[in-house]
């Protein structure tokens, strides 16, 4: 009679060499799988970033000409200031009239940083032909936030020469959102070189002027918007 030993050790040797094949072949998926779940893992910032950015990236600029239609046309002699202007940083091609008021001149330019700049001359107001200008004074800002808060400058000189506050509105405001609340103050009038000046330009852009004592006593004044919210303008 044969032995079956051998033929046990046989098939215990199959058995082993199966099973280390199995667990060879589990151990490489389970490999497989791991790694994907690590890339997305560390990729996911990046994306949340990419993603954050994109609004910023995509939303419509605001140029100095769209808020005022004026540099669009060409520059005529009355855009042109009178007295001197020493600001190399604007560019003498973009100057525009704003606005003629007693208390003040009022021209606006672009820099060479594509700001919108409001230039001022103060005036004193003398009817006789005696009267006298101080200035310029520039502001400028970023076509954006004039659109959201217009620009506010102050004049300012010694005891002989005038001095002004003063302010280019953001474009919705119009005139008569201006008038009805700058009509409210105590004391102020249409008539000329009122307490609180108002005028609109020819693209409907507002400018007020004060002097700067009456600026202080007021301190702010407040004007509603046409979405439903308000705009102060602070004049301390």
């Amino acid at each position: 009679m044969k032995s079956k030993l051998p033929l046990l050790l046989g098939l215990s040797t199959v058995l082993l060499a199966t099973s280390c094949a199995a667990s060879t072949e589990s151990a490489t998926k389970s490999g497989t799988t791991a790694s994907p779940v690590s890339i997305v893992s560390e990729s996911s910032p990046s994306q949340e970033s990419s993603a954050t950015a994109t609004p910023a990236a995509t939303s419509k600029s605001v140029s100095a000409e769209d808020l005022i239609p004026a540099f669009s046309r060409e520059q005529t002699s009355e855009d042109r200031p009178e007295d001197k202007v020493t600001d190399s940083t604007l560019k003498p091609e973009s100057f525009r009239l704003l606005n003629l008021m007693s208390y003040a001149s009022q021209y606006v330019a672009v820099n060479d940083s594509d700001e919108l700049c409001l230039l001022a001359w103060a005036k004193s107001g003398d009817q006789d032909g005696t009267g006298i200008t101080n200035g310029p004074n520039t502001e400028c800002q970023d076509p954006a936030v004039v659109k959201q808060s217009g620009i506010q400058l102050e004049v300012t000189g010694n005891s002989d020469q005038p001095e002004v506050v003063l302010a280019m509105l953001p474009p919705d405001l119009t005139e008569k959102i201006v008038r009805t609340e700058l009509l409210k103050i105590p004391g102020n009038h249409e008539d000329l070189r009122p307490p609180v000046e108002f005028k609109a330009s020819e693209d409907g852009i507002v400018s007020v002027a004060m002097e700067v004592d009456t600026a202080r006593d007021l301190g702010k004044i407040s004007f509603p918007r046409p979405d439903g919210t308000k705009f102060t303008l602070n004049l301390q």
